[in-house]
């Protein structure tokens, strides 16, 4: 009986810390929202445009309750980031293989700029894509040159 009891109190103890822990931490919603770089949202723009284009994005899906974003670091097989695998991506500077000018890191960017507002960073790649239009040219550097093999045309 006493075994019983004791049993009961702990159980009675557990279940109220519970409880407790999910009204102090209740769980969240993931209200993410998609930032892509293929749009050629900052083409041709100066760095400090590219910049307040990004915060002013940011600012707008934070007011509406926005609190992760997906933000397309690779769009071709290359990168909004250094990189010494892939070429840093034209949807930055204009040209593929070319880094910004004056050099900065989007990816860091717009990381540092979610973590400002709470919200949370996830970068979305495209793994299979080399070119969103057959006539864009690629870097010298890029993957296609280095393994034909692993690539065919399509569309």
């Amino acid at each position: 009986m006493k075994k019983t009891i004791l049993f009961l109190m702990v159980l009675a103890m557990f279940a109220g810390s519970t409880i407790m822990a999910q009204n102090v931490h209740p769980k969240r919603e993931f209200r993410g929202a998609w930032m892509p770089t293929v749009t050629n949202n900052y083409k041709g723009m100066p760095t400090e445009k590219i910049k307040a284009k990004i915060i002013n994005e940011l600012d707008t899906m934070q007011m509406a309750g926005i609190n992760a974003v997906l933000f397309q670091v690779r769009p071709e097989a290359d990168a909004l980031y250094p990189s010494e695998l892939e070429p840093w991506s034209r949807f930055i500077s204009g040209e593929q293989g070319k880094a910004p000018d004056p050099y900065w890191d989007p990816t860091q960017f717009v990381i540092d700029e979610c973590h400002k507002r709470g919200m949370e960073f996830h970068a979305w790649i495209n793994p299979y894509r080399v070119k969103a239009n057959l006539k864009n040219e690629l870097a010298p550097t890029h993957l296609y040159y280095k393994h034909p093999e692993y690539f065919i045309t399509y569309g």
